[in-house]
């Protein structure tokens, strides 16, 4: 895997994103969710490997990478995007989220998976993963230390590191602060772990922490 860029990219105002699929709808529709992101700026598009290495933008800062291409597949045709792309990180997305799949795509070095059942806020937090310089692979796909129950929510190890300060009573400045991140990136994660748990408070969100037993040592200690 090539080296991640110099600087977390969430510090940058503007990332550039490539989409690329092979089906025009389904660019369409995930560029009109990726366009919201608060760290998105320009977003280009290809229809296969072949398209996506003619384009030459090497300031690329993120390419979602459809498994599924005509010609090439996304799995071959990782490295090639990665050598037109090298400070990008990739985000493989794909119909499947068999753990095979998902093993075979962290094989290959992507930096990430995104199954296309996803839903826009999933989306979302993908991308504030990989622009924060994070993995983003299901939690519960194995091979990961912080895969929990069948019924627990599948938060990313930065969403435990956000809950967990968050559950501290830090405003999300400070959560940004202590993290690195910007106050729009924390914001997105707070959502999505809000979304995960089911609750719409702070305080709803430590009861389900300590209920579903996603407590860290930091939580353990503010109370």
């Amino acid at each position: 895997m090539s080296a991640s860029p110099s600087a977390p990219l969430s510090a940058r105002s503007s990332a550039r994103l490539l989409l690329v699929d092979d089906h025009a709808l389904f660019r369409t529709g995930l560029r009109l969710i990726v366009q919201d992101h608060p760290s998105v700026g320009a977003i280009a598009e290809a229809g296969s490997i072949a398209d996506a290495c003619a384009l030459q933008q090497a300031d690329i800062d993120l390419v979602l990478l459809d498994i599924q291409l005509p010609g090439m597949s996304g799995l071959d045709g990782l490295r090639l995007v990665r050598q037109a792309c090298p400070q990008a990180r990739i985000v493989l997305v794909s119909a499947s989220v068999a753990p095979d799949a998902v093993h075979e795509a962290r094989v290959r070095g992507a930096d990430g998976f995104l199954p296309k059942t996803a839903n826009a806020e999933d989306i979302l937090e993908a991308i504030t993963c990989a622009l924060s310089g994070q993995p983003c692979f299901p939690i519960n796909s194995g091979n990961s230390a912080t895969t929990r129950g069948p019924d627990a929510p599948s938060l990313t190890a930065r969403q435990l590191d956000v809950l967990s300060l968050l559950c501290t009573g830090k405003p999300n400045k400070v959560i940004a602060r202590d993290l690195g991140l910007s106050e729009n990136t924390v914001r997105v994660h707070v959502a999505a772990i809000f979304a995960q748990l089911g609750v719409n408070s702070r305080s709803a969100a430590l009861l389900a922490a300590q209920r579903l037993g996603l407590s860290t040592p930091q939580l353990h200690d503010s109370l």
